[in-house]
């Protein structure tokens, strides 16, 4: 499979400093812990509203990384591996039931798809919001967390549909799916120029946390 152009630009890099990081170098290791946090947080963001418990589990999942560094082995994507290992660990939380904001349209596929007129009548109460971008934040807020997820891999990370449904363990069809449920949606809030809205959120997204 080809790797996307985001995922390719950058990756080189990165392998390197996993490598250097396996020999032992600590600086290589920061500055590629460094090159992920902002992804990995705005990732998990899509699982719960806890940044304390979000940076937490970034943390952890770094820790884990250094003390493993001998035995993970050889690493092809590294932004595709740290997302996954990051998924993994807050799915486990979820089940342990850690964290009250999960819900489990995380882990079932298509639980709790919200009803489009009910997500229309909830933005409306968001209104008092006047900037774009806030906006965008309350209308993403509102779906499902599958398909925010899968929004966010498309449109944030730049992934194909196969890559996505690798990651997310489901099938490529599932994939497209939840992108279309969660298009309809966005159609009914923002009737023009949606997606072009999205991406732009997005693009901000990568800049800020």
């Amino acid at each position: 499979m080809m790797k996307s152009a985001s995922l390719s630009k950058n990756n080189e890099l990165y392998v390197s400093l996993w490598e250097q990081t396996q020999l032992g170098d600590r600086a290589a290791f920061s500055k590629l812990c460094e090159a992920h946090y902002r992804l990995l947080f705005n990732y998990a963001v899509n699982f719960t509203t806890d940044r304390e418990a979000i940076k937490d589990a970034i943390q952890d999942l770094f820790l884990q990384l250094w003390e493993k560094r001998n035995t993970i082995g050889t690493i092809n994507v590294m932004s595709i591996y740290l997302i996954r290992a990051l998924r993994n660990n807050l799915l486990y939380q979820m089940r342990k039931n850690k964290w009250q904001e999960f819900s489990t349209d995380v882990d079932l596929e298509e639980a709790n798809i919200a009803d489009e007129t009910n997500v229309e009548n909830q933005w409306i109460s968001t209104e008092i919001y006047s900037q774009n971008e806030q906006r965008v934040r309350k209308a993403l807020e509102l779906l499902p967390k599958r398909q925010r997820e899968v929004l966010f891999l498309k449109f944030y990370q730049g992934l194909s549909h196969d890559e996505i449904a690798d990651l997310m363990n489901i099938n490529k069809q599932s994939v497209s799916n939840h992108l279309q449920k969660s298009m309809t949606t966005l159609r009914t809030l923002f009737p023009n120029h949606w997606e072009l809205w999205v991406i732009t959120y997005f693009i901000h997204l990568k800049m800020t946390l």
